[in-house]
């Protein structure tokens, strides 16, 4: 069953403004269908009967079952990245974060959160961008120029504070995202925990890897 914030990541994309209540549950089933069975196994009829619709009325919106797949990953594209890179769209970072274990703390904490909020949604959107290369490009143009920046500012003031390693911004990345981007992929797609005494082992090991 979806859990009760799914529907938030459409409403802040404004997709719903446009959908009557029966487009609105289509669109709740297809996400519980495409999540439990995956896209190629799911079925247009299938989900009319969850929906409590005919086939057509799915047609009449949607097109096809592409269409109605592109009607939950594209919002996902354009909203999901503001909410991930949130603590890195300020010019500076917030005055609470004196160590490093405090900034990874409430980065991870804050990213597991929205994950648990939206893993129904995050499932199919995970594995288009495994799976799917349009998909895969079309994700790399929504990363504004002012977030690279914003990132960079952020990453160099933690160097000034020497509070993480001095290495290539780039790098340092990459190392969060492996670590984040793993533990996305095993609790979406293979079912693995995330409580807290994984959260800890997560926030631990980036200090670690990261530590100056």
């Amino acid at each position: 069953m979806l859990n009760g914030t799914e529907l938030k990541l459409f409403a802040d994309a404004n997709v719903l403004n446009a959908m009557t209540d029966k487009q609105v549950k289509i669109l709740l089933a297809a996400i519980e269908v495409f999540a439990e069975k995956g896209y190629a196994n799911a079925s247009t009829k299938e989900i009319a009967t969850k929906a409590g619709v005919s086939e057509g009325n799915i047609f009449s919106k949607f097109k096809n079952k592409r269409g109605l797949l592109n009607a939950i990953i594209e919002p996902v594209i354009n909203s999901i990245f503001p909410a991930v890179l949130t603590e890195f769209k300020t010019d500076q970072l917030p005055l609470q974060f004196v160590t490093l274990h405090a900034f990874v703390d409430s980065l991870v904490r804050d990213r597991i959160q929205f994950l648990k909020d939206n893993a129904a949604v995050l499932k199919i959107f995970v594995s288009e961008v495994l799976y799917n290369e349009t998909v895969r490009k079309e994700l790399l143009t929504k990363f504004p120029p002012l977030y690279w920046h914003n990132i960079n500012k952020n990453l160099n003031q933690l160097k000034d504070n020497h509070l993480i390693v001095n290495w290539d911004n780039l790098e340092i990345l990459k190392i969060i995202w492996s670590v984040v981007g793993g533990v996305i992929i095993g609790y979406l797609l293979f079912d693995q925990p995330l409580e807290q005494r994984e959260i800890t082992h997560i926030i631990d090991a980036l200090v670690k890897s990261l530590a100056r």
